[in-house]
């Protein structure tokens, strides 16, 4: 796993936005408000640290002891980020938002349909990975949106981290006990990628955020971290 401090000032919070697959850190830059070379949005009062390439689960050395000096964290994860998070070692975490994922991220009935799941993996190409990407995105508008800050990832390396998390579902198992939960989820009625009638399964009994006209891609609904954080209060 990569992570990348899109702003590091040594404050009391810290935001972990794990990013869905394929992604790097220009969603969560752009959801910060100014460019990498900019620097960081003044009104955004947290450090931010962004996951990404999930080849390897294992985070980069030294990872869980800079997490550690922060007493306030949130989690952010969209896609397949919302499962991976749940996998890798945190310090107590305050709260936390699951986006358009679910903790079954490959099931019949909880997340992405096996069957799908197994055909994007075996036709995945730079061809498919348009098609995949506007599907994703659900409107030329959000498509747009999308591709204005869309990952630089090579495809073959996106397709390689596809099949190593194909191999990490398969071989990990939920704890039965989880060091933490989330504490809020946001469903896109028209998510083509984890349907929503999964992630209303996957999520019962957690509190809820339902965007009917929304799809899997959700930041063209959600344009700053600012309106994401503003969930919790629901």
């Amino acid at each position: 796993m990569k992570s990348v401090w899109l702003r590091k000032e040594g404050g009391s919070r810290l935001l972990l936005f794990f990013n869905g697959w394929g992604m790097d850190e220009r969603i969560a830059a752009h959801l910060l408000g100014e460019s990498l070379a900019d620097g960081v949005g003044e009104d955004f009062n947290a450090d931010l640290l962004v996951c990404h390439d999930y080849r390897s689960l294992a985070p980069a050395a030294g990872f869980f002891e800079e997490a550690s000096r922060y007493s306030h964290i949130t989690v952010i994860a969209w896609s397949f980020g919302v499962w991976v998070a749940q996998q890798v070692a945190l310090p107590p975490v305050t709260r936390a938002l699951a986006l358009n994922g679910t903790l079954f991220p490959v099931d019949e009935k909880k997340g992405i349909l096996p069957g799908v799941f197994q055909a994007t993996l075996a036709s995945y190409s730079e061809e498919n990975r348009n098609r995949f990407n506007r599907r994703m995105c659900g409107s030329s508008e959000a498509f747009a949106c999308f591709s204005a800050i869309s990952s630089s990832r090579e495809t073959a390396e996106q397709k390689e981290e596809l099949e190593r998390l194909n191999e990490h579902v398969q071989l990990m198992t939920p704890p039965s006990t989880p060091a933490w939960n989330y504490t809020h989820a946001i469903i896109g009625g028209r998510d083509l990628v984890f349907p929503a009638e999964q992630q209303y399964t996957a999520w019962k009994g957690v509190p809820q955020t339902i965007i009917g006209d929304m799809a899997h891609f959700p930041f063209f609904h959600f344009t700053t971290l600012q309106e994401l954080l503003a969930c919790f209060r629901k």
